[in-house]
């Protein structure tokens, strides 16, 4: 791939205590490419997000985003490079007190420093990026539907521009055409932006419609990693059971340029 590299991650370790969730880890992340990342329970998707971003100390390795390391930087620095991503946590993890219009505000007061009405003007434009009404910034979270706080949650992770949006588990929790919605906005959003997109899923339907590439996390390292149907290749048993099952042959067959058939493979 002939993209900039936005995000490389080299000998990366982490652990908690004395037990190792990631050991001589190393992913690139290429500008303007959504890359999903899979894994089974433990496999520690959420630590290597956590990590990348600066959430998570790592306790080897380095990680760098837009060639800077966050270890490297000092405050001023290192808040210059966090307010170049954005985040959208599992569940979408609104303020529940906030209106949808604070919610998004927030970044915007703590990170940026702007006038009330610059303020108005970027919720607004938010909210239609992510196709609500003006009428929903008064509403509290507890009055949104699933995919209502999904978009909230995305809104608020752009409102400072970002380049880089990470995505924890996107799509869960939502019923299957409100998780479709979900990802054709996401992509119309990311080719509209030119954004790059982490994205932790294990929805197949989700990685299929949006994803570039896919990574495989097992035994603390990056197994595989490339489109989905080169990835769902590789022979390892994880891999098997979760593109390999009744749904994962049905999306697998419908990719693009999808010809050999997948019960053949091993």
């Amino acid at each position: 791939m002939s993209a900039a590299i936005v995000i490389s991650c080299r000998d990366l370790g982490t652990r908690f205590g004395s037990r190792w969730i990631h050991r001589h880890l190393d992913l690139d992340v290429y500008r303007g490419e959504i890359l999903s990342i899979v894994g089974g329970s433990g496999s520690g998707k959420t630590t290597l997000l956590r990590a990348i971003i600066g959430l998570q100390g790592i306790a080897e390795g380095r990680v760098e985003i837009f060639g800077q390391s966050l270890q490297d930087l000092d405050e001023r620095k290192g808040r210059a490079l966090r307010q170049r991503w954005g985040v959208l946590f599992q569940l979408g993890a609104l303020f529940s007190a906030l209106t949808v219009f604070e919610n998004i505000a927030f970044p915007l007061r703590e990170w940026g420093g702007f006038r009330h009405q610059d303020i108005c003007a970027l919720v607004a434009l938010k909210l239609n990026m992510v196709g609500l009404r003006p009428e929903d910034a008064n509403k509290l979270p507890a009055e949104l539907s699933g995919g209502m706080i999904k978009r909230v949650a995305l809104a608020r992770a752009l409102a400072l521009d970002a380049e880089i949006l990470f995505l924890d588990e996107p799509t869960s929790g939502l019923d299957p055409i409100a998780a479709a919605d979900f990802d054709r906005l996401l992509r119309q959003i990311q080719r509209d932006l030119g954004l790059t997109v982490v994205m932790i899923s294990h929805d197949l339907e989700s990685i299929a419609a949006t994803s570039d590439r896919v990574a495989v996390l097992s035994g603390g390292k990056v197994l595989a990693i490339g489109p989905m149907a080169e990835v769902a290749r590789v022979d390892d048993p994880y891999v098997r059971e979760f593109f390999h099952g009744t749904r994962g042959e049905r999306i697998l067959q419908g990719l693009p340029g999808q010809t050999t058939p997948l019960a053949s493979m091993p």
